[in-house]
């Protein structure tokens, strides 16, 4: 219970008031006797207990309308907490700083602007020796429980939005997990967001160590309307020199009207084409550009469009490698071997030895000579009958798959189940298996290499001595003999591994003397030559690893298209980068890939809120609902005080002299009668 006017209470004096005036006023009578009158005295008797009943009734309603009057005026609320915790405070402040909090709300503010503003309006309502944190729904570091607000408030100057998603769950953990190493008893969270529709988790989210503890919500809605451009569907082939560039787009319209825009196709810093489109409400538009590179290296570029909801969303960042030809590295086990794998292979993909006049430059490597900077510039290392390789090229080739790279291997006699036993990939471990020794005429492309099956119409392959390839669930077999796999391509993070049961020697069939044989060769490379373009574009607060081109280097150095740098450690030849937290592009020039680009999460452009509903729901406890256009101190001490009984109060006194109106005229006819 809680006093907000003590001075008030003073009226309970006069609560006793309309006892001591019905003592003082009872008038006393003087009982005479008659004989002949005692039917009369029985219906006296009835009445004067009828009487006393609707007095003593009257005197309590007027007693209770001066105690029910003194305690409205005096302010009484029910306190949910007992003094004793009320004395310190800790708050945890969950902050939403993904992209749609960059909505415009009206007069230039955004939603994460007011966001900030109310956060320090909660601040403000502490005491002495209450403590505050900051965790952020995004992910990034906040700042944990402190008494020192200022901190808090310097980390809330310094804060952008990003272009990220986020978690509600994750974030209330964070919160709790601050609060409950703080040691008070006394917590409060506080959620300051937009509350955006696809965030809204499917089930309310469980707090543990709920005693103490209360939740407090603060939505800032505003307008829905958006557009945005959600992906460039770029091609994973490696773009030429003077060879058209085809980049497709799509813009989403997040709106209930049609809607007219710009889009425009920018190289560095140079516009090279806009094109006006119409995207109906609720709907997207597609279109394409096309753009010729003058000269070899990373292209840097972005696809814009006009509109004035969300900033961060109108640009789509992408990055590109130019090169003159499709370079292919053909590693062979070692100088001093004298079995040249590639005799055939070399032959058929640069028959003039150098001049790349089918678009692929072939050349040479040597495992025990092979550097990251070497397997960086190709397209796709290739592997002819390769040894069981070490840990050293074990580690090596995972860490230029992962990044990315293209690996094709085609088997011999000396590829068996050891070959990929170096590997942590349990898939690559048991891809080669034994020898089948029978044999087979023929084979059949499937998926992407399906077109080239008329083309062994024209030739009679004669297989032996294949190696059985167990691929699995998530590779995709690229050709088959009879139900043998023949080619299998397994993915390894962000790169492939290609592996082929037979030779492109003369030892496993006839096909490397064969006329299909060159053609075949060059589709196959050129497949797997493939620029993992899920590398290079990323979303925003996605952890992208970064191989180190240098073995020496300890420190990787990257660039922000904005002017700032950030530099990573490296550890077993490789940095991980985690300050993703803005679009554009990022380049770090001594590692691979050199160049990222990243983008906004496309989810975030829709800016839907939740219902009401929703909201009350969120958590396993009860969540109380702030509004955000009033001020927000008031209603945090207010809520802290607990319910304001002064409504409830007022509205019983107004039943109190109701009943007092009737039962005085009930009294005073009954005295007239």
């Amino acid at each position: 219970m809680h006093v907000g006017h003590p001075l008030f209470l003073w009226g309970l004096l006069a609560v006793p008031l309309p006892i001591l005036l019905h003592l003082f006023f009872r008038r006393r009578r003087a009982n005479i006797e008659f004989s002949t009158l005692q039917f009369f005295q029985q219906q006296k008797r009835y009445l004067a207990h009828r009487r006393r009943v609707r007095e003593w009734l009257l005197l309590l309603v007027r007693t209770l309308s001066i105690l029910v009057l003194t305690l409205a005026l005096a302010g009484i609320t029910l306190q949910r907490f007992s003094p004793a915790l009320a004395a310190r405070t800790a708050v945890a402040i969950v902050l939403d700083d993904t992209l749609s909090m960059d909505r415009k709300l009206g007069a230039g503010m955004t939603a994460f602007a007011l966001a900030a503003q109310k956060a320090d309006e909660i601040l403000n309502t502490l005491s002495e020796g209450d403590a505050a944190a900051l965790t952020l729904v995004s992910g990034r570091t906040g700042i944990a429980l402190t008494r020192k607000r200022q901190a808090v408030r310097r980390v809330l100057e310094e804060l952008r939005v990003t272009g990220a998603s986020g978690s509600f769950a994750a974030a209330l953990q964070r919160a709790q997990q601050d609060l409950t190493a703080g040691g008070i008893q006394n917590r409060e969270i506080y959620v300051i967001s937009d509350f955006q529709s696809n965030q809204a988790p499917s089930a309310p989210i469980e707090l543990e160590q709920t005693k103490g503890l209360r939740l407090y919500l603060v939505p800032l809605s505003g307008p829905s309307d958006n557009l945005s451009i959600p992906r460039l569907a770029l091609s994973t082939r490696p773009q030429m020199v003077n060879k058209p560039l085809v980049i497709p787009y799509e813009i989403a319209n997040h709106g209930e009207h049609s809607r007219d825009t710009e889009v425009s196709l920018v190289i560095g810093t140079e516009t090279i084409r806009s094109d006006a489109l119409h995207i109906p409400a609720s709907d997207r538009a597609t279109g394409r550009f096309e753009y010729v590179p003058p000269h070899a290296g990373v292209v840097n570029g972005a696809v814009r469009i006009a509109d004035s909801s969300l900033a961060l969303d109108n640009t789509h960042w992408f990055t590109l490698n130019v090169s003159e030809n499709i370079r292919a590295l053909l590693v062979e086990a070692d100088l001093l071997s004298r079995v040249r794998p590639f005799h055939f292979l070399s032959l058929a993909l640069d028959p003039s030895g150098g001049q790349a006049v089918n678009g692929i430059l072939a050349e040479q490597g040597f495992l025990n000579e092979l550097q990251p900077r070497e397997l960086e510039r190709h397209h796709v290392a290739v592997f002819a009958n390769p040894p069981p390789f070490n840990a050293q090229a074990a580690a090596l080739l995972t860490r230029y798959l992962e990044g990315g790279g293209s690996v094709l291997v085609f088997a011999g006699g000396d590829v068996g189940p050891d070959t990929f036993a170096a590997f942590q990939n349990e898939a690559l471990r048991k891809l080669f298996g034994a020898r089948d020794p029978s044999s087979r005429t023929g084979m059949t492309f499937k998926d992407a290499l399906a077109g080239l099956n008329d083309l062994l119409q024209m030739d009679l392959v004669t297989w032996q001595r294949l190696n059985t390839l167990s691929p699995a669930p998530s590779a995709t077999v690229l050709a088959e003999c009879r139900g043998m796999p023949m080619i299998v391509e397994q993915p390894v993070g962000a790169g492939r591994l290609i592996a082929c049961a037979f030779s492109v020697r003369r030892d496993t069939s006839n096909w490397p003397e064969l006329k299909s044989f060159p053609i075949a060769m060059i589709h196959l490379m050129t497949h797997a030559a493939h620029e993992s373009q899920q590398h290079v574009n990323i979303v925003c607060g996605q952890t992208v690893r970064l191989t180190a081109l240098d073995a020496d280097d300890t420190v990787l150095a990257c660039s922000y298209h904005d002017g700032a740098q950030v530099e990573r450690p490296v550890q077993d030849g490789a940095a991980s980068l985690s300050e993703t937290w803005q679009p554009g592009i990022i380049t770090a020039e001594r590692a691979t890939p050199r160049s990222l680009a990243v983008n906004t999460v496309a989810s975030e452009s829709e800016l839907a809120c939740w219902s009401s509903g929703k909201l009350s729901a969120l958590a396993s406890i009860k969540a109380h609902v702030l509004k955000a256009d009033a001020a927000i101190d008031t209603q945090i001490r207010a809520a802290r005080r607990g319910s304001d009984l002064s409504g409830i109060l007022l509205v019983l006194l107004l039943f109190l002299l109701t009943a007092e109106a009737l039962l005085g005229n009930a009294y005073l006819s009954n005295r007239r009668s």
